[in-house]
């Protein structure tokens, strides 16, 4: 039998299938190759401009990363928040020193918090420090439900006799107690601050809150003590803070600082009530600069006691604060111990709320707020969390 020089149909049809599916592998996997070029390319870029951007913290150090994120993200928009929010806990908080027209120097404390829990109610309280008599007189209101006047960018309250209004920094107070009574009108003088660069501050298991500063507002307006009208001006200092936060499951020393070149100054140090510290920070703000202050940046000592007749409960009192890299070490009197506001019937809180002169490498006016004392224990700020206990 002679052999055929050409292969049968069959073998010819096998030989282009298999023909046909390497090509097709070939193909699938230069399409594959390629595509994982271009997007380990797309990946490569896009991480190298995320760390030029600062969004990622590779390669930089950990406090580079945090300013320059914060700078990029403020969550607080104004003049937007300035108005109420629906969260369960927001304050507007002012302070300030106000010298009257005769040479007599006093300052004041008005604070209106806004409660939406259980049930959503108002609570007011002012005071007044009178420093050539060391008296210090205060007051306080609770409502049921909110009397805000709702307008976009705005914030408007009424408590009676009592009225606070804010329009993006041109603000005013009105106050009638028994022993004293004003009529404030605040202007904004120097540029919002937002706590933490952002605006938002994380109290790990108590919550987290939103936070900006306006921290030099000048005063003019009317006091009244007993009988005594006097024209005044003056400073103030205006804080406003909200969130769904958990206020009694904190405490903390917090110094609001205004001195004579022009820097503002703010520290907090958070404390839960076990005393173990949750958040110490901090501003430092100059001709419209602002560096976040971290644990690191600044150093808090309390240099006495004072223990009030009324409650029995112990505070640090007169601090040293240290920044070394602004060159700054300040000494902090308080104007008069006896500043201590018992809240109990209105919110449940004692606190201490005063005023402060500074000298040292600078010289100023200040606020210290001291608050989760309790009469059993006692916390100095120079002293370690574990060997003091913080709470209500």
């Amino acid at each position: 039998m002679v052999a055929s020089s050409s292969a049968p149909p069959e073998h010819h049809r096998s030989s282009r299938r298999h023909s046909h599916r390497r090509r097709r592998r070939l193909w699938r996997r230069i399409v594959a190759a390629s595509l994982s070029i271009l997007l380990i390319s797309a990946l490569g870029y896009g991480t190298f401009y995320l760390w030029k951007q600062g969004a990622l913290p590779a390669n930089q150090p950990a406090e580079d990363w945090y300013e320059a994120k914060s700078a990029q993200r403020i969550l607080v928009q104004l003049p937007r928040d300035d108005a109420p929010h629906t969260n369960e806990m927001e304050w507007w908080y002012y302070n300030g020193h106000l010298d009257a027209e005769n040479g007599n120097h006093y300052s004041f404390h008005f604070t209106v918090f806004l409660v939406n829990q259980l049930a959503a109610h108002m609570v007011a309280h002012v005071s007044l420090l009178d420093h050539q008599t060391g008296k210090h007189y205060t007051d306080q209101k609770r409502t049921t439900g909110i009397t805000s006047k709702n307008k976009e960018g705005t914030f408007e309250f009424d408590l009676g006799d009592w009225h606070m209004d804010g329009r993006y920094g041109d603000d005013r107070l009105r106050a009638v107690t028994p022993e004293f009574s004003f009529n404030l009108r605040l202007k904004q003088s120097a540029p919002p601050v937002f706590q933490g660069g952002t605006g938002l501050l994380d109290f790990e298991l108590a919550g987290q809150s939103y936070y900006y500063t306006r921290p030099r507002m000048e005063i003019e307006g009317a006091l009244k003590v007993n009988s005594d009208v006097q024209n005044v001006k003056g400073v103030a200092w205006f804080d406003h803070q909200w969130g769904d936060f958990r206020v009694n499951q904190l405490g903390w020393d917090w110094f609001a600082i205004q001195l004579e070149d022009g820097s503002d100054i703010m520290i907090y140090q958070i404390f839960d009530t076990s005393g173990l510290p949750v958040l110490r920070s901090g501003t430092c703000a100059k001709g419209g600069m602002t560096k976040v202050l971290t644990e690191g940046d600044f150093k808090v000592t309390a240099n006495g006691l004072w223990v009030s007749a009324d409650t029995g409960i112990e505070y640090p009192m007169g601090w040293t604060v240290d920044i070394p890299e602004q060159s700054i070490s300040l000494r902090i009197a308080p104007i008069s111990t006896d500043s201590e506001f018992d809240g109990r019937i209105t919110s449940y809180m004692v606190y201490w709320e005063g005023a402060v002169k500074i000298s040292g490498t600078h010289s100023g006016r200040g606020f210290v707020e001291l608050s989760g004392y309790r009469k059993e224990t006692s916390k100095s700020s120079s002293e370690s969390p574990k060997k003091s206990r913080i709470g209500r």
